[in-house]
């Protein structure tokens, strides 16, 4: 159960579970993003911090264990391919990209309500202001609210920014998030970006952010589809 957010000068959480407590079973990675991150972002905006997202969560279905080796049963009605003849099982990034086909891209979520699962954020955000001061200036919800837009998949085109279609590295596209609703836990701390971003040309700009992202994944019911998340 989620309580009031709490503060530090420099930690404090948007979304606060009691009861979260990181376990040696939970599936655990970090993303990052460095550049601009500003306040109520545009769709395009929104956009591109999502395609920097799928290169790492596409290189994350490569090498992580709970992602490469998870498959659903053969649905004969699909046109899916089999993992092998001898194995009566697709790959689950197949079967998501399926089951999240929509507006012209194919999405594979790596948590969704569909199969019982949510996400604990921690995040380390570095930018040019004094510590705690982005507390202090009003914008980090509408900051992190672009991040969490960004982490989703986009629900209608307008959401895509004019990238109407993948690009040819991007079919299917990689996203943490089938939903934001399906984070249940977020630590934010805070403090001061002292290298400018690459973006930046050599200068600390207002909107800069570099972000390291712990994401913990683990089911919230138990079944068959999610059992090597437990």
């Amino acid at each position: 159960m989620l309580t009031a957010p709490r503060a530090t000068a420099r930690h404090f959480y948007l979304a606060f579970d009691p009861d979260f407590q990181p376990e040696e079973s939970d599936m655990r990675f970090r993303l990052t993003y460095e550049g601009k991150l500003e306040a109520n972002g545009t769709a395009k905006h929104k956009h591109e911090i999502r395609k920097d997202f799928h290169a790492q969560l596409k290189r994350l279905w490569e090498v992580e264990p709970n992602l490469k080796n998870w498959t659903f049963p053969y649905d004969q009605k699909t046109n899916l391919p089999r993992v092998s003849p001898l194995r009566n099982q697709v790959p689950a990034w197949r079967y998501l990209a399926e089951q999240y086909s929509r507006i012209g891209y194919k999405f594979v979520p790596v948590v969704s309500a569909e199969h019982s699962l949510h996400v604990a954020l921690d995040i380390l955000f570095l930018r040019p202001d004094v510590p705690g001061g982005v507390l202090k200036s009003g914008d980090i919800d509408n900051r992190l609210k672009t991040l969490f837009d960004a982490l989703k998949m986009p629900q209608a085109a307008d959401e895509l920014g004019g990238y109407i279609a993948p690009a040819a590295e991007e079919d299917p596209f990689y996203v943490l998030l089938e939903d934001d609703r399906l984070i249940s836990h977020v630590g934010v701390e805070t403090d001061v970006l002292l290298q400018p971003t690459p973006t930046a040309a050599g200068n600390f700009l207002p909107n800069d952010a570099r972000l390291i992202i712990t994401a913990t994944i683990r089911p919230y019911a138990v079944h068959m589809q999610n059992l090597h998340f437990a």
